[in-house]
C-alpha cells in the first residue's frame, strides 16, 4: 500500500502534489487522470497514483509492466495553458526530475530520448506525456511515470527480464516508494518553474543526463528504417540526428 501522508511529508512544493488521488488498483493512471479532468475533478499539480496498475500505457501502443506493491505508477496533471514550444519540453523535465531523484538515492541514471530512464544501460522507468491541444496552446497535459523500484528478477515476465531492471536490483537494497514520489514531484515542480523562463537551461540539463550523445542510433520513421548519429535535441525537444552528413529533426521516434 502507498501512504499519501508519507508522500506529502516528503514534498517541498508550492502546488504540485498538494492533492493526491490514490487507488489500490487501476487500469492506468493516465486514463484515470483524463477521466478526472473530463469530470471537472482535477486540479493543476494533482497526483494520480496506484499500487497496482494492470494495463499501463507506453509509447507507440506498448504496455508498461508494474509489479503490484513494488513499483511506482503515477501521473501528474497540468491544467495551466502552455505554449506548444514549452509543452514539447515537458517530457524532458520529467526525465530530468527522475534522473535527479535517482541521483539523490545514490544511483547513476542516464536518459534515452525521448522517455526512457536507464540504469547501467537497462531500462528502469519511462515517461509518457499526453496532451489536449487547441489552435494556440496546450490546454491540458498528463505526465505519466512508471518506475521499477523494489522488484526482483523473479517479479518480471520472461519476455522483458533481459532488458528490465529495478532500483533494488541495481542498488541491492529496498527503497521507500513514497519518498521517491515526493522527491520526483519536488524536482518536477522546480524544473517546471525553470522552463517558464529558461528553456535553454532545461535542454542543457537534459543533455547532461543523456547516455547516447554522438552515438549511432537506429529507428523507424514513416515505416522506413533510419540510422545516424544522435546529436542532441533542439529548442522544441525534437531529436537531432545526423544522417549522411545532414542534421535532421524528428519529433517522435523510438530509438532501438
Amino acid at each position: 500500500m502507498i501512504f499519501i501522508n508519507l508522500i506529502q511529508t516528503n514534498l517541498q512544493t508550492k502546488q504540485f502534489g498538494k492533492e493526491i488521488e490514490y487507488y489500490q488498483r487501476l487500469e492506468s493512471t493516465n486514463v484515470e487522470a483524463w477521466e478526472l479532468i473530463k469530470n471537472g475533478e482535477a486540479s493543476h499539480g494533482m497526483i494520480v497514483i496506484t499500487d497496482h496498475q494492470f494495463h499501463g500505457k507506453g509509447r507507440s501502443g506498448n504496455s508498461w509492466f508494474m509489479s503490484p506493491s513494488k513499483g511506482i505508477a503515477m501521473s501528474l496533471i497540468l491544467l495551466e495553458p502552455l505554449s506548444p514550444n514549452i509543452a514539447g519540453l515537458i517530457p524532458l523535465i520529467a526525465g530530468i526530475a527522475m534522473a535527479k531523484t535517482l541521483n539523490n538515492r545514490g544511483l547513476s541514471p542516464k536518459l534515452k530520448w525521448p522517455n526512457d530512464i536507464l540504469l547501467d544501460k537497462i531500462k528502469v522507468g519511462g515517461i509518457l506525456c499526453e496532451s489536449k491541444i487547441s489552435a494556440q496552446s496546450v490546454n491540458g497535459m498528463v505526465v505519466g511515470m512508471g518506475l521499477n523500484v523494489n522488484e526482483t528478477k523473479l517479479d518480471f515476465p520472461d519476455e522483458i527480464i533481459s532488458n528490465t531492471t529495478s532500483l533494488f536490483i541495481e542498488s541491492g537494497c529496498s527503497h521507500q516508494r513514497e519518498l521517491i514520489v515526493g522527491i520526483f514531484t519536488t524536482y518536477f515542480e522546480r524544473c517546471f518553474e525553470v522552463l517558464q523562463n529558461s528553456p535553454e537551461e532545461i535542454i542543457s540539463e537534459w543533455t547532461s543526463f543523456c547516455g547516447h550523445i554522438n552515438q549511432k542510433v537506429s529507428f523507424r520513421f514513416r515505416g522506413i528504417l533510419q540510422s545516424g548519429l544522435f546529436k542532441g535535441i533542439d529548442n522544441f525537444g525534437q531529436a537531432r540526428v545526423m544522417i549522411d552528413g545532414n542534421e535532421r529533426m524528428f519529433p517522435s521516434i523510438v530509438l532501438d
